[in-house]
Parts: C-alpha cells; sequence; structure tokens
C-alpha cells in the first residue's frame, strides 16, 4: 500500500514540474529518451544507429536503465522504483534532469510488464512514446519479434511519416 501511495506521489508532482509538449505539432525530433532493460548489445547498437538516421545529436541522447543488474552502457542512467521516497520525491538526480529535459521522443524497448518503465512512460512528457506492445501511454507500437534491427526500420520509417518527409 505504502509502495503505491509513493508512486501516486512521484507521478503528481512530477506532472507539476515536467514541461507539456503538444503531440499534434511535431515536425522536428530534438530529442530522445531510450528506457530499456536487457543490455543487449545489439539492442544499444541498433537504437544508437537510430540516433545518427534522425539526426540527434549525443548530448539529447539520454538511456535509461530501468530494472537491477548490468546496464551494459556506462552513460546509462540507472531507474528503480527504489529510486523513488516515501514522500514521492525522485532521488536520483540525473533521472530528474533527464525527466525535466522534455524529450521530443521516448523509446520504450522493455518487457511489458516492466514497472519502471511504465511509471518513466507515463511521467515522461514527450509527445511521440514508441514501444513494442500496444499500452496506453504508447502511441506507436511496433511488433518487432525481438529483433532490435527490426524495430529501429519501422520506427525511422514511422518517423519520417510523422515529420512529413
Amino acid at each position: 500500500m505504502l509502495k503505491s501511495f509513493k508512486i501516486y506521489l512521484a507521478k503528481k508532482r512530477l506532472k507539476a514540474v515536467a514541461p507539456v509538449k503538444d503531440a499534434s505539432n511535431v515536425t522536428e525530433l530534438k530529442s530522445l529518451v531510450l528506457l530499456y532493460d536487457a543490455p543487449g548489445r545489439d539492442l544499444l547498437k541498433s537504437l544508437e544507429s537510430l540516433r545518427r538516421g534522425i539526426g540527434i545529436s549525443e548530448e539529447d541522447f539520454h538511456v535509461v536503465f530501468c530494472g537491477s543488474g548490468d546496464k551494459a552502457r556506462e552513460d546509462a542512467v540507472g531507474f528503480q522504483l527504489m529510486d523513488i521516497a516515501y514522500n514521492g520525491k525522485i532521488k536520483n538526480q540525473a533521472l530528474m534532469e533527464v525527466i525535466q529535459s522534455g524529450p521530443d521522443l521516448v523509446i520504450s524497448y522493455t518487457e511489458k510488464n516492466n514497472p519502471e518503465a511504465l511509471f518513466l512512460r507515463e511521467v515522461i512528457p514527450a509527445p511521440v512514446k514508441a514501444g513494442r506492445f500496444e499500452e496506453k501511454e504508447v502511441n506507436l507500437s511496433i511488433d518487432d519479434g525481438n529483433n532490435p534491427e527490426v524495430f529501429t526500420e519501422e520506427l525511422i520509417k514511422y518517423l519520417k511519416i510523422l515529420k512529413g518527409e
């Protein structure tokens, strides 16, 4: 019960401080947040090529590892639900900076019921949220059959259509 209450408080706090972006006016993607939970090198390599393919700078590419274990990428920000204090504050300052940066695109390459990814997809105010499963927080779902290259190729096609190219 207490865990649910602190998550509720955190969502309320973050929605109050995070910038709001209009999803109907996405003409340019300048920043990206990648959420992942499996430290597969193929995934990170594939999504790094996506970053370059859509022209997002290294500074505007944020990687968040959702869960515990090996992050596989040194500059990734780690997040677990225990990073939320009982008063609803996020104890992880690097994560707060990612949330408050107001990214244009959130890519969730996680398992369907990853609680950290579900939380972040809800509180990060990105106009475009892409993932592998159809869920209420995702407005673009791609069934890739667990193949990061297929996911990346399809996502690039959709983003070009979205940007009017």
